[in-house]
C-alpha cells in the first residue's frame, strides 16, 4: 500500500485497531515499515502520530478532544505551539516539523463557515483534505470534521456526533433514575425523562428512537422516546424489561415475565407480541441483535449461572456462547461488518471477583478481555461502526475506549447502563 512519508497506513492501523493502554506510554517503533509491507500491531505497537491543532476557542477544544480520543494521534499543547506558527497566515512546513509535528489541522471561520485543512506534512505543503461547513454550530463542524479526518485515513467515518443514553440516579430526597443521552465525546448532554420514578435500561434504535423500562405508571412498562414525545409501547403484567429494536427497526426484542417467568419475547413497535422466543424454566433476558438482524444473543440461567447464549432471531437453536466464567451478562453484538460483526462483548466476573469486559467471537469462540481496571467495568456497547466500545465504571463513570479496550477516555463522570445508538445525521 502506498503511504505518506509518516505512514497513513500506520495511522488507519491505530485508528482501527488501537496501539496503546490507558496509562501507560505507547511504544514507538524503531523505524516505519517498509513501502508496500502490512502493518500489524503485536506486542510493540506504534506511537501515534503527533497532531497539531492551533485553533483556539471552542471549536479547537472540541478538535483536539476528538483527536484524542480518536485513538489515533498524541495530540501537542497548544500551549507549546509558538504563537509566529499560530498567526502565521501561510502554512509554514519547517515551522511544523521543527516543533515535532507530523499532521496539522487548520481551522479558520470564513464568511459563515469553518474552513477546515489537514496537512499530513510528509505529503508537503499542501492540504490533502479541505471542508467546509456552516459556523453557527462548532461541536457539528468539528464532529463532521474529525469523522472526515479518520475517514481519510481509514476509508470508514468516524462516529463523532453519534450519542449514548444512560441512566443517571438522585438519592436526594428519595431515590429517582432518569435517562439521558450525550455524545460520545462528552458534549451536549440531553435529558430523555424527568420524573420521580425509576426509569431504567435506555436502549437506542436505528432511528434515534429511545426505549427504556420505566415505573412512571407503578408497573414496569416499556416505554419509547421519539421526536420528543413519549409514548408507552407494551404494557403486559410485570416485566416489560431491557428493549432492543432490531437493525431494521421492525421489531423489539424484550423480556416479559406476564407468564410467570421471565422469558424473551418478540413485539412490534406498538406493544404486539409476534413470537415467544424462549421458553426455559430458567430466566432469560438481555436480548441483543446481531447485524443482520438473523441472531439474538441474550443471557440465560439454564446452565445453573447466567451465561450467554445466542440463537436464532425465531428463537431457534440456542447454543451457549460464553465457556468461561461463573457469571456473564449483559452482552451487546457488535454492529460493524467484517470480522467485528462476529464480536459480542459481555461483562463477567473472574476468578477474583472483579467484573470486567470481554469479547467473544461467535465463530472461533476466541475470547479477549477487554479491561482490567480498578473498580467493577459493566454493561458494554459498541459505537456504529464497531470500532469503539463503551461502558460503565464504577470508578469513572462512562467511559469510552476503543475495541480492544485501549485509550480509555471518560466523558461522563456518573451514569450506569449505557447503550450507544446510530451514526449521526
Amino acid at each position: 500500500m502506498k503511504r505518506t512519508l509518516l505512514g497513513t497506513s500506520v495511522l488507519a492501523t491505530l485508528l482501527l485497531a488501537g496501539s496503546f493502554y490507558a496509562g501507560r506510554s505507547p511504544a514507538i517503533a524503531n523505524a516505519a515499515p517498509a513501502e508496500g509491507s502490512n502493518v500489524e500491531l503485536g506486542g510493540t505497537g506504534f506511537r501515534l502520530l503527533r497532531l497539531a491543532v492551533p485553533a483556539d476557542g471552542r471549536i479547537g477544544d472540541i478538535l483536539r478532544k476528538n483527536a484524542g480520543i480518536s485513538g489515533g494521534f498524541e495530540v501537542i499543547d497548544r500551549r507549546s505551539i509558538p504563537a509566529a506558527l499560530i498567526r502565521a497566515t501561510d502554512f509554514d512546513l519547517k515551522g511544523w516539523q521543527d516543533i515535532g509535528a507530523e499532521a496539522v489541522v487548520l481551522a479558520d471561520e470564513v464568511g459563515g463557515q469553518f474552513k477546515f485543512r489537514l496537512f499530513d506534512l510528509g505529503a508537503g505543503n499542501r492540504p490533502v483534505l479541505s471542508r467546509g461547513y456552516a459556523a453557527n454550530d462548532p461541536l457539528k463542524a468539528a464532529n463532521r470534521f474529525m469523522n472526515d479526518v479518520i475517514e481519510h485515513y481509514t476509508k470508514v467515518p468516524g462516529v463523532f456526533g453519534s450519542r449514548i443514553a444512560f441512566v443517571r440516579t438522585n438519592r436526594t430526597p428519595t431515590v429517582t433514575k432518569n435517562v439521558f443521552t450525550i455524545e460520545m465525546n462528552g458534549e451536549s448532554p440531553a435529558s430523555i425523562t424527568n420524573n420521580r420514578s425509576l426509569n431504567i435500561l435506555p436502549s437506542i434504535g436505528p432511528g434515534g428512537q429511545i426505549l427504556f423500562t420505566s415505573y412512571a405508571k407503578r408497573n414496569p412498562d416499556l416505554w419509547m422516546s421519539s421526536g420528543g414525545s413519549l409514548s408507552r409501547v407494551s404494557t403486559q403484567k410485570g416485566l416489560n424489561l431491557g428493549g432492543v429494536m432490531s437493525p431494521d427497526g421492525s421489531s423489539i426484542a424484550v423480556t416479559l415475565s406476564k407468564d410467570g417467568n421471565s422469558e424473551i419475547y418478540l413485539i412490534d413497535t406498538s406493544g404486539g407480541i409476534k413470537a415467544r422466543l424462549t421458553n426455559n424454566a430458567a430466566i432469560d433476558g438481555s436480548p441483543t441483535w446481531s447485524p443482520g438482524g438473523n441472531q439474538i444473543a441474550f443471557v440465560s440461567g439454564r446452565s445453573g449461572g447466567p451465561q450467554v447464549f445466542r440463537m436464532g432471531s425465531n428463537g431457534a437453536g440456542a447454543t451457549r456462547l460464553t465457556k468461561q466464567g461463573n457469571y456473564n451478562q449483559t452482552p451487546d453484538w457488535n454492529p460493524g461488518q467484517g470480522a467485528l460483526a462476529n464480536l459480542v462483548a459481555y461483562a463477567g466476573r473472574d476468578n477474583s471477583n472483579r467484573y470486567d469486559i470481554f469479547s467473544i467471537d461467535v465463530g472461533s469462540g476466541k475470547l479477549n478481555r477487554l479491561t482490567q481496571n480498578p473498580g467493577r467495568n459493566l454493561d458494554p456497547t459498541w459505537s456504529p461502526d464497531g470500532r469503539m466500545i463503551a461502558f460503565q465504571s464504577t470508578v469513572g463513570g462512562i467511559v469510552v475506549a476503543n475495541d480492544k479496550g485501549n485509550n480509555q477516555q471518560v466523558i461522563a463522570k456518573a451514569g450506569t447502563t449505557p447503550d450507544w445508538g446510530p451514526r449521526a445525521e
